[in-house]
């Protein structure tokens, strides 16, 4: 059974994919004018994909190694974040609202994933792995 820190982070993690998803829609027209609409279709297929398969490899699975990819992304997300906010480049208006909340749930959704009882359950052995081979 996963813990509820697990549970919790995965919905927060899941949301914060919904508002990359909405800020994609929203920033459109700016992806499309720096890199071309395949480009941007590229970006973000590979950015939302890569990021709900680690989401499901680490909430359901239990895999370690998806927790530290899916960790550094966030990180790199974060530290993105914050530069921007030293610059003073963040985007106003809802883009710079969304882009702030969708930062701020990942990056909760990591913490929990580091928590005590989070870390017995990605610790565990996993011999229904080991069947599979």
């Amino acid at each position: 059974m996963r813990p509820k820190s697990v549970s919790l982070g995965e919905q927060l993690y899941a949301a914060s994919l919904v508002l990359a998803l909405l800020l994609a829609v929203i920033g459109w027209n700016s992806a499309v004018a720096v890199a071309g609409v395949g480009g941007a279709v590229g970006m973000y297929a590979l950015y939302i994909g890569a990021s709900v398969l680690l989401l499901v490899l680490t909430a359901r699975g239990g895999n370690r190694i998806a927790l530290w990819v899916l960790s550094a992304i966030t990180a790199v997300n974060l530290i993105g974040f914050l530069m921007q906010v030293a610059g003073g480049v963040v985007a106003a208006g809802l883009f710079g609202v969304l882009t702030t909340l969708q930062t701020l749930l990942s990056a909760v959704a990591i913490v929990l994933f580091f928590r005590p009882a989070a870390r017995d359950f990605f610790a565990r052995p996993h011999p229904e792995w080991e069947n599979d081979a």
